[in-house]
């Protein structure tokens, strides 16, 4: 069956699995809707199954059709990740300045970014640490990292997660409170971290049923999240933290949930940058790296993908 699959026909399959039309498919790919459906009865008399059914007007993907798109959506941006990755390879060298917050440098980029490092030698990693809400102001950089909503002037943008929080907590605090946590209201005697004004304790005890945040006697105040973790880590407390900041403590059981609740955090994670920075090989290196860690993808080819990263690289 692989010597007789069509490859050529796959790019057309993944786009118009991907629109769930085959017209805009054809537009895409600069073909005709009629050498679309060619292509694509290609596709499935090599198979042998019906990879899309209709509907209406339109087409939709048939079982098998969701089952193969997944595979070789995967595959194709797999593909054209380590193409660009040899291209930009030739070019790549000297200095690359990444601006973040210390929670972010400290939590997920200190535990990362020696992966890119050891695999791009010629590359010399820079990082700027400033206060979260300033990266996009930072100049004289060429990539920001910044927790928000997504929209800056002037500013190419891409997502990297939207994250949700929920409590954790080190079992040395088990120790000294003398008990293990099975409900919110067991929090009430023991000290809550915040890295803003209680907001996000408030939403979270709101959303397991506890109403009077009164009654929740102890607190304490950071302005830098990877301080409150930091505190949660050494027993001082519990922490409303995501997984992306907290792995690196999970894993090592310095921190673990307590409870299973978690509520989304008003905002994402975002890379960003001047959109002239796009054009250095550097920065479209570790671009890739970066929103391939997060299991997003630059996409090739132009369409609804590209505008979802905000990068388009067609040629």
């Amino acid at each position: 069956m692989i010597r007789n699959l069509p490859l050529a026909t796959l790019r057309t399959f993944e786009a118009a699995a991907r629109h769930q039309s085959l017209a805009k498919a054809a537009v895409e790919l600069s073909l005709t809707d009629s050498a679309v459906s060619h292509q694509l009865r290609r596709l499935e008399e090599a198979l042998g199954v019906d990879l899309f059914e209709k509907s209406g007007r339109g087409v939709v993907l048939s079982d098998a059709g969701r089952i193969f798109s997944r595979t070789v959506g995967t595959a194709l941006q797999d593909i054209a990740r380590t193409a660009h990755s040899l291209a930009d390879a030739d070019q790549v060298g000297g200095r690359l300045t990444i601006a973040c917050s210390p929670m972010f440098a400290s939590k997920w980029l200190a535990k990362n970014l020696a992966d890119f490092c050891y695999d791009h030698p010629a590359i010399e990693c820079h990082i700027q640490l400033v206060e979260n809400d300033r990266v996009a102001e930072v100049a004289d950089v060429d990539l920001g990292i910044q927790f928000g909503s997504g929209s800056w002037k002037a500013k190419w943008a891409a997502l990297l997660e939207h994250i949700a929080i929920a409590p954790a907590c080190s079992p040395l605090l088990f120790q000294r409170a003398g008990r293990s946590f099975a409900k919110p209201s067991d929090l009430q005697d023991v000290m809550l971290l915040h890295q803003d004004d209680g907001t996000e304790w408030r939403r979270w005890l709101a959303g397991e049923g506890e109403h009077d945040f009164e009654i929740f006697r102890r607190h304490l105040y950071c302005n830098d999240l990877s301080i409150a973790i930091d505190l949660a880590a050494e027993g001082a407390g519990v922490v409303l933290v995501s997984d992306t900041l907290s792995a690196s403590h999970i894993g090592e059981g310095t921190l673990l949930r307590p409870f299973a609740g978690t509520i989304q955090a008003t905002g994402g994670w975002y890379v960003l940058c001047d959109t002239s920075r796009l054009e250095r090989s550097n920065t479209r290196l570790f671009l890739h790296w970066l929103l391939g860690r997060f299991g997003q993808t630059v996409n090739l080819n132009g369409g609804d993908q590209a505008a979802a990263t905000g990068f388009d690289d067609s040629p």
